[in-house]
């Protein structure tokens, strides 16, 4: 308790103003990550703060994989349980985003992933696809005013597809190939995006 006292008497005296609303800030902020609740708002906030700085870019012509004809044979299906073959996108443009509503980089990105939406939906085949309980991602969604096209996985994804974290997202050309495979957020609502669409919608 002594020695508590000693501490907090030389912080007082050997700290400027600046230094000491610093150090109770850095306090506070350690505090707030430890609980749960606030600590999944202030990573969505940083995260939204780094994702403008994030803007996506396409693959190189002689790195970009190609997918198969049993990498379309993926089946998902919406929130009501009918399904959804990806084989019927075939020879169309696709945004494929594997996300959750518990991940604060996916909650980060989905006002850019609905920006995009709205640009290009009637062009490119969107799919968010998650594996979480229909219920609590509509409820979800209804809260934050998206109306994206979720998908639920029926099948596991294609090898193609397998990724370590999320949110991680594709885009694939009318040609079956993967020319943008980005994780983390990204600023989907950008004019890179702009540009990566109307280079494949030619």
């Amino acid at each position: 308790m002594v020695k508590l006292k000693e501490r907090w008497v030389k912080w007082k005296e050997t700290r400027s103003l600046w230094q000491k609303a610093g150090d109770i800030i850095f306090w506070i902020l350690l505090i707030l990550l430890i609980l749960p609740g606030p600590r999944k708002v202030i990573s969505t906030a940083v995260n939204r703060v780094v994702l403008h700085l994030k803007t996506p870019g396409m693959i190189a012509e002689d790195k970009q994989m190609e997918l198969n004809s049993r990498d379309y044979q993926w089946v998902l299906h919406d929130a009501r349980g009918e399904p959804l073959e990806v084989q019927t996108l075939r020879d169309r443009v696709i945004f494929l985003n594997f996300w959750a509503t518990w991940c604060p980089p996916c909650i980060a990105e989905l006002a850019e992933i609905q920006g995009a939406y709205e640009k290009h939906g009637g062009s490119v085949a969107f799919l968010l696809v998650t594996d979480q309980d229909p219920g609590v991602v509509e409820a979800f969604m209804e809260k934050h005013g998206y109306d994206l096209p979720v998908a639920y996985s029926s099948t596991p994804a294609p090898p193609i597809f397998e990724h370590g974290s999320i949110p991680t997202t594709y885009i694939i050309s009318r040609e079956g190939k993967i020319v943008v495979r980005k994780r983390g957020a990204v600023n989907w609502n950008s004019r890179g995006t702009d540009r990566i669409f109307e280079q494949l919608l030619r």
